[in-house]
């Protein structure tokens, strides 16, 4: 008796993005792609008024995103707290309070952003604008050097990682008894690496401390973009 062989196409191009951007991640990150090619377009725009209405769509683009992120201070200060009273995975000493300060600069970032929302949209518009984002861009400029520190120690940490596994089994599940958390591979680290040297650009050109104009924050936004989508992406297709 013949058995029919079932046969599971791949999704078309388009309900692959369509699954993408049903993820509030994968439509979070479809604006920001969309807000860096409008600031590149406004910056490599020789006609004015094509610039100016790039240099708008970018502003409410920027604008919309931050409702995605409105409440992202309480998750940032959640792990900190856990981190603090020992409830995080167990990283080493020096890690977790790496961690512990990254996230606490996350959360403050994301708190102080929060008082300038109503400002930017013309609700309540408030002297100390300027002032309190570049207090909240350099928190943020902060998290993203302690997240960059925190993936070269753990590059460094993968050589024990390797050692654990070609170790024999009893040796292996006394390893995995002592840490049970899966240590993260080469290329997740790299991939965050990439991701948080890009995004360095956008706090350190706001408040000044890296030489970069707003084309090169363009591009390094698109490029941070599309390295963060891939693992968003893979999820949204399962």
């Amino acid at each position: 008796m013949a058995h029919a062989t079932v046969v599971y196409s791949r999704p078309s191009l388009l309900k692959q993005l369509v699954n993408f951007t049903s993820v509030t991640a994968g439509l979070e990150k479809t604006l920001r792609l969309i807000q860096a090619l409008a600031l590149i377009a406004a910056e490599v725009s020789l006609d004015h008024v094509t610039a100016t209405r790039c240099s708008i769509a970018m502003s409410q683009l920027a604008l919309g995103r931050r409702y995605f992120r409105l409440l992202d201070f309480y998750g940032c200060f959640e792990h900190a707290y856990d981190l603090l009273t020992g409830n995080g995975p167990s990283k080493g000493a020096i890690l977790t309070m790496m961690e512990l300060v990254e996230f606490s600069s996350l959360g403050l970032y994301c708190a102080l952003e929060n008082l300038t929302i109503l400002h930017d949209m013309n609700i309540l518009l408030v002297s100390w604008y300027t002032p309190l984002l570049m207090e909240a861009n350099k928190f943020w400029f902060y998290a993203i050097c302690l997240s960059l520190a925190r993936a070269i120690c753990e590059l460094a940490f993968l050589d024990s990682t390797a050692q654990k596994q070609h170790s024999g089994p009893e040796q292996k599940e006394k390893i995995d008894a002592v840490d049970p958390h899966p240590t993260p591979s080469a290329t997740a680290i790299l991939k965050r690496m990439v991701v948080d040297g890009c995004d360095l650009t956008l706090p350190g050109s706001f408040i000044g401390w890296t030489p970069v104009g707003d084309l090169g924050v363009g591009i390094a936004m698109v490029i941070s973009t599309v390295v963060a989508s891939q693992d968003i992406w893979a999820r949204a297709q399962q």
